[in-house]
């Protein structure tokens, strides 16, 4: 079978994934958040997966309400059973994140690790966009990270093996620069039937910088800000991952000493180093 994020995935999804550096993820969410004096009270989280962001998310203070999407049901099923939180409330819908439509709005939408690179065409990259922008509270704010385009063409195709308790996974990463794209192929055998395999595969496009800019300020929003990943340096295309910062109004930023930006420099240093 040929698919993504199938239950076969998720059941080994966070084995795989275990050295992701989500917690460097999140504290430099926390800094975006508290430099921009973003409002986090009620959080959409696009493409959530088996929620290793969500629980994290959880954890921002005067967080009251988090609605995470993600495509796939198998994923969420393990993020239901991960997720135990007792002061702020999470709502998991089953949703393709480029035809979100909610009845109220949100102050903060975030999305993690390079989904929206999953969305492979122009069109749909607009459409979560102007999704995006009228689920967004008027002083809300949209962050989200991508690989960049360089990245994407610098990727080395290889094959390795990855070995689980009882699985054995076949990775293969497949680069198509001429349509700036990575795919990659798996293959996954249970150690209790190593005669059948499952397969799926992953596809990411590269996309510069300029034109998701263009896309984004042509449905609406008015100020996009792009961090090279874990600092305040512009983002650049030839910068591995990219984090955008998006809003309808104008970004209020917090003044920060100079003391204060030289530890966040030295800190941001050295979580770019993790990415």
């Amino acid at each position: 079978m040929s698919d993504s994020y199938t239950r076969y995935f998720a059941e080994i999804y966070d084995d795989i994934m275990d050295a992701v550096p989500y917690d460097s993820w999140f504290n430099y969410l926390k800094d975006l958040i508290n430099y921009y004096r973003a409002d986090k009270e009620n959080i959409l989280e696009l493409a959530c997966g088996t929620a290793n962001m969500t629980e994290r998310l959880s954890r921002l203070k005067k967080v009251k309400h988090i609605t995470a999407v993600d495509l796939s049901p198998e994923m969420l099923k393990k993020a239901v059973e991960k997720i135990n939180t007792e002061n702020t409330e999470v709502e998991f819908v089953q949703e393709d994140m480029k035809e979100i439509k909610f009845d109220k709005k949100f102050s903060l939408i975030v999305s993690f690790f390079d989904s929206i690179n999953y969305l492979t065409e122009e069109e749909d990259l607009a459409r979560l966009f102007n999704n995006a922008v009228g689920l967004l509270k008027q002083d809300g704010l949209f962050i989200f990270d991508m690989n960049s385009i360089g990245r994407i063409n610098t990727i080395e195709e290889k094959k390795f093996v990855l070995e689980g308790k009882n699985y054995t996974c076949f990775w293969e990463d497949i680069i198509d620069l001429k349509q700036t794209t990575w795919k990659v192929q798996l293959k996954i055998y249970f150690n209790d039937d190593q005669s059948q395999y499952f397969e799926e595969i992953h596809k990411e496009t590269g996309y510069k910088k300029e034109d998701i800019i263009s896309l984004l300020t042509s449905v609406g929003f008015s100020k996009v800000k792009v961090y090279k990943a874990f600092t305040f340096d512009e983002g650049k295309d030839s910068d591995n991952r990219l984090y955008y910062v998006v809003c309808k109004n104008n970004l209020q930023e917090k003044k920060l000493s100079l003391l204060n930006r030289f530890k966040k420099k030295v800190k941001w240093k050295f979580l770019s180093s993790c990415d």
